[in-house]
């Protein structure tokens, strides 16, 4: 979004949300609002607290209102797409991604965003054609170069995937993404020490990273440790809050369940 000046409301607001106190944030910014109903920055703001809650619709809706103000605010305009993929909404989303390159027609984030939908699509060949163009226009992206290496993966070039993942982790060598992409890919391919060095990194560079730690506990597991398995799961479950993921949450606490039944019985 747009530098501006915020009131001090907003600069609350903002604090916050990016403190996890989004219900807070909501109440002061549905205040705000009433008083000021052609604000953008209140409503993308409003956007993110509803997103951060698990409701996504409603944050749909409060995205496209703060656009109705700023149409042209081309980083409001990929939240609401990636609100929309978010929901399974795939054909809005590429509309609302391709309004982004309207504005600006290489912006690169916008055209991964579209590879990852057709990448959802199984529509492989467009999706590499986005990846290809987003690289085009910025070379240096982690996010286009993680989001062809997740490409190659769907379509079983493994060697190609690696490639593109070393080549996000040279770009940006402290984002647990790349790293944890790449051990992910080792784990699918048995190579599980170098799947867990990937993963120990991620997490190095983001504790909180709890993908990491799943990936950790399957890798665990096939490894028959069951106690550093429990570990990585119960890590999982100390960061993994997301609303999105309330079915992966219940399935990890059967298996941490299951895990202690085992071992109190060994």
């Amino acid at each position: 979004m747009k530098t501006e000046k915020l009131d001090s409301k907003l600069t609350k607001a903002a604090e916050l949300i990016d403190s996890g106190d989004s219900a807070s944030a909501l109440n002061l910014l549905d205040s705000y609002i009433v008083m000021h109903p052609d604000n953008p920055t209140a409503h993308f703001y409003r956007g993110n607290a509803l997103a951060d809650t698990g409701r996504i619709e409603e944050a749909i809706k409060s995205f496209g209102q703060g656009i109705k103000y700023m149409p042209d605010d081309a980083d409001a305009q990929i939240t609401l797409g990636d609100l929309l993929f978010e929901s399974g909404r795939l054909d809005e989303a590429l509309k609302q991604y391709q309004k982004v390159l309207e504005i600006e027609p290489l912006e690169s984030d916008a055209l991964v965003s579209i590879g990852l939908v057709y990448s959802a699509l199984e529509q492989y060949d467009k999706a590499k054609e986005s990846y290809k163009q987003a690289i085009a226009s910025e070379p240096d992206s982690p996010f286009a170069w993680n989001a062809l290496g997740d490409l190659y993966c769907a379509t079983d070039d493994q060697n190609l995937a690696i490639e593109a993942y070393l080549r996000g982790i040279e770009l940006d060598p402290q984002s647990p993404v790349g790293y944890h992409n790449l051990g992910e890919l080792y784990y699918e391919l048995e190579e599980y020490d170098l799947a867990e060095e990937n993963c120990i990194k991620a997490i190095k560079f983001a504790s909180d990273y709890s993908m990491a730690y799943l990936t950790l506990g399957g890798i665990c597991m096939d490894q028959e440790r069951m106690n550093d398995a429990l570990k990585h799961y119960l890590s999982y479950l100390k960061y993994e809050k997301s609303p999105q993921a309330a079915d992966m949450i219940a399935e990890v606490k059967a298996v941490v369940e299951g895990l202690r039944e085992e071992l109190e019985n060994t």
